[in-house]
């Protein structure tokens, strides 16, 4: 006769991940739907006399931005799910928050809080 299977339990999800994960996917559908606009802007703004490299422009802009949207909404999955890739992601995203914002004290503050506690429960993802 043989012993049953042991399944351990699933690991939780710290509330901190829960809503970290549902404001990065959020951020995300507003990336995207900003990225969308810019996209389809420029057809209106070439009709109204606007030059055509400038259209075009904004519509290569409007394309990165469909991208950002996307992976912060991949992101934000990532983290509801648990996952070690989207801990990586959000750790870089966050240290290059950092960079960005170190002139100002100010702007530092928040990327360095959730750097500090996506270190602090490293240990949920897998």
């Amino acid at each position: 006769m043989s012993t049953p299977a042991y399944y351990p339990p699933p690991p939780t999800r710290p509330i901190g991940v829960a809503i970290l994960a549902i404001l990065t996917v959020l951020v995300g559908v507003f990336i995207l739907l900003g990225g969308l606009l810019f996209l389809v802007l420029p057809v209106f703004m070439v009709g109204f006399g606007i030059p055509l490299p400038f259209g075009l422009a904004v519509g290569v802009v409007g394309g990165i931005a469909v991208l950002i949207g996307l992976l912060w909404i991949a992101v934000g999955l990532g983290l509801w799910r648990l996952r070690s890739w989207a801990w990586w992601l959000a750790v870089i995203v966050m240290v290059l928050s950092l960079f960005s914002a170190a002139s100002t004290l100010s702007l530092a503050i928040v990327p360095l809080l959730i750097l500090i506690y996506l270190i602090l429960v490293r240990k949920h993802f897998r």
